[in-house]
Parts: structure tokens; sequence; C-alpha cells
């Protein structure tokens, strides 16, 4: 069980949303208007597309000094502290953020996001259920929610969250990606190459998808595709480690074994 959870929390999209675009509204008072002359919001945002934590931290943590009720600067602050890895910081960034703006739904998904990384699974399948209830569609919710149920032990129960959100997001790529890696550790690695490839294609896909769609192929024992789609991200000393990694998962699930 541990082999599997720790590929699950490698592996699945948990819905964070690193490239916020921040909308430029209007100034209404002073300090809006010397947050947004500055360009600092937007700066910061810049920084964290492009990967320079250290710069998006540094900007996120002067703004929120200077503009506290600026809920965006909180929400980029926790963006970037979850991505460095400092999970306390963010939750208590992004509790801040719900202090400024109750209910913000970028805040609740963050703390959502937060409680998984934690392993925290009863608090992170409460929040989004509730979160849930009022948006029944939402995409990161539902990916969201999966991913607690494929953490929990409960793939089936995750796919039919990943495949409602399709139904409704048909060209998401982290509920395809999510679903794909579900299938594949459930036993439907055939299954999963289907729904992988679909969106290879699709101009938003994630890094991810690649490698679920090479464990996919792994799985079935088609380990020249799946050398093939490794080779393009990583070193061949990499490729061969992942493909003695999927013989030992595949020879597990051969066995009957949890992974």
């Amino acid at each position: 069980m541990r082999l599997l959870l720790l590929l699950l929390m490698a592996m699945l999209v948990t819905a964070c949303s690193p490239m916020r675009e921040v909308k430029v509204e209007p100034a209404t008072t002073a300090m809006d208007e010397a947050a947004l002359q500055a360009g600092e919001l937007r700066i910061a945002t810049s920084a964290l597309a492009s990967g320079d934590l250290n710069v998006a931290e540094s900007l996120y943590r002067r703004i929120t000094r200077q503009y506290p009720e600026v809920t965006a600067g909180w929400l980029g602050l926790g963006d970037t502290l979850y991505l460095s890895g400092d999970i306390a910081a963010a939750r208590r960034a992004y509790e801040t953020a719900l202090v400024h703006t109750p209910d913000h739904p970028d805040a609740v998904l963050g703390l959502a996001r937060m409680d998984v990384r934690q392993r925290r699974f009863d608090d992170a399948r409460a929040r989004y259920e509730s979160f849930l209830a009022g948006h029944p569609d939402h995409p990161l919710a539902l990916a969201g929610l999966g991913v607690v149920h494929d953490l929990s032990g409960h793939p089936e129960e995750a796919q039919a969250l990943y495949r409602r959100g399709l139904e409704a997001h048909p060209d998401d790529p982290a509920l395809r990606t999510n679903l794909g890696l579900s299938l594949s550790l459930s036993g439907k690695p055939r299954e999963a190459v289907n729904v992988l490839l679909d969106v290879m294609g699709v101009p938003a896909a994630l890094p991810q998808g690649r490698q679920n769609l090479a464990l996919a192929y792994g799985l079935l024992g088609r380990e020249d595709a799946a050398e093939s789609i490794l080779l393009s991200d990583m070193s061949r000393a990499s490729v061969q480690d992942n493909l003695d990694f999927y013989r030992e998962v595949r020879r597990r699930m051969q066995l009957g074994k949890n992974p």
C-alpha cells in the first residue's frame, strides 16, 4: 500500500493553479491605486508563472505587508509557498485570504489541497464536498475530491468523479490525467492508455499526462512505448529506473498483491 500511496501522491494532479491570472480592475481606493500602479501583483504573478519562486515569494510578502486587504496577494503567496514545499505557511496564507474574502473559491480549494498534501484526507473530503454542494461541476474540486478517494483506496469512487467532471469539462487535462492514472493502478491499463492518448494532443496537456501514459504502457508490458515517452523528459538511467519500477508494480498486480 505504501508504494501505491507514494506513487499517487507524486503523480496525481491536485488542482494547483500557480499561474492564477490577476485581473486588474479600475482602482477604487488610494491603496488599490498605489498597488496597481506599482504593478507588483503582475510582476509577482509573472515570476511565479516562470518558476522563480524566490522572487515571487519576496514580492508577494511585500504586497501582503503593504496591502494586507488585497486578497490576491495572499492567494499568490499561498501558491508560491505550496510550490516551495512550505505547506504550513501556505495554509496560513490561504486562511488569511479567507479572512479578507470569506468563501473565496481559490482559498477554499487551496486549503483542501493543503489537507491532501498533509494526508488529512477526512478534512480534505469534507472541504471539497462542502464546496461542491454550491459548485457541483467545478473541475478543480471534482479533481481534488477524486484524488482524495484515490489516495484513500477507493478508485471506483475517484473514477466516477473524474468522469462526472469530464462530462461538463471534456477537455480538462487534470481530470483526464488523473482518470488515466487511477485506471492504470486499479488494473485497467489498456483503458488508461485510451484515456491518456486523448489528452496528449491537447495544447494545455500536463507533464504528468506523459508520465501517466508511460506508466500505463509499462503496466501493459509495452516497455518500448513507455521508454519512448520517458526519453523525452529524462536521462536513459532514469528511464531504466522507471521501467524497473513498472515491472515491479506489474509483477505485484499479476500476483494479486496491493502495489
